[in-house]
């Protein structure tokens, strides 16, 4: 009896409920489809086609140039320090090698290239002994290089001088040796360190790169050491030293 009672008044409690109004509820905005409200910020919207054509950054591939390269026709060929054969061989191109082409001279009879003995130098090769892959017409015309002298050499004969001591003055012979890369007019002079004693300006010419010789003599007045100085003046500045000595005995 009492579990019926409990039910009659759990289904009263149930009703009395659902006759109860709902209390105060805030209506949702309304849907717009115009522009937004003043003072609203809003994000732009990109359409993906304008983002696809305009967005992404268009990419050109860089080709790499293509060398012009000379190569040996059938034997060793060689590399001078000037477009000519009176200029001296400062390196070689051998069969089944290649080298380089930077410059041509303006006959075509000469290429300009990277040395192939010592890429850090460049000489020129013969072009009626070579062949060339590439575009040759677009390498640049280049001119000859300036003639330099390239290495000096002094010899004192002899070394040591020993004589009397009243037998001064003596002579020694000097000999020196220039080498030029090619076709040139060498100026020179000598100079002895503890005396002061300077020669006249001597020259020597080249009609071909090489070494030549160069002879002259100094007067030793005592017993000392010497130091002879051997400087070029043209077509550019050399220098080589030699010691010697005299002695004597009363």
């Amino acid at each position: 009896m009492k579990r019926i009672i409990g039910y009659a008044a759990v289904f009263i409690l149930i009703s009395a409920s659902c006759n109860m109004p709902l209390g105060t509820q805030t209506p949702l905005p309304p849907l717009t489809t115009g522009a937004p409200p003043a003072g609203n910020s809003t994000a732009t919207i990109v359409p993906i086609e304008t983002f696809l054509t305009y967005a992404l950054p268009t990419l050109t591939p860089t080709l790499p140039l293509r060398l012009v390269v000379a190569f040996p026709k059938e034997q060793i060929v060689n590399c001078r320090y000037g477009p000519s054969i009176a200029y001296a061989v400062v390196g070689e191109l051998r069969p089944g090698k290649h080298a380089e082409v930077i410059g041509k001279s303006p006959d075509l009879a000469w290429w300009h290239v990277r040395n192939p003995s010592n890429p850090s130098t460049n000489c020129w090769l013969s072009s009626e002994f070579t062949d060339t892959e590439g575009n040759i017409e677009a390498v640049p015309v280049a001119t000859a290089p300036q003639v330099t002298v390239s290495a000096v050499l002094v010899s004192i004969d002899p070394v040591v001088m020993s004589v009397a001591c009243d037998a001064f003055p003596r002579v020694v012979a000097i000999t020196v040796e220039i080498t030029a890369y090619g076709p040139s007019n060498v100026v020179w002079m000598w100079k002895e360190e503890t005396t002061g004693d300077t020669s006249e300006e001597m020259s020597i010419q080249f009609e071909e790169g090489g070494t030549k010789q160069a002879y002259d003599f100094y007067q030793v007045r005592s017993a000392s050491d010497y130091a002879l100085v051997v400087q070029t003046l043209a077509p550019n500045v050399v220098t080589a030293r030699e010691t010697f000595k005299a002695v004597c005995a009363p």
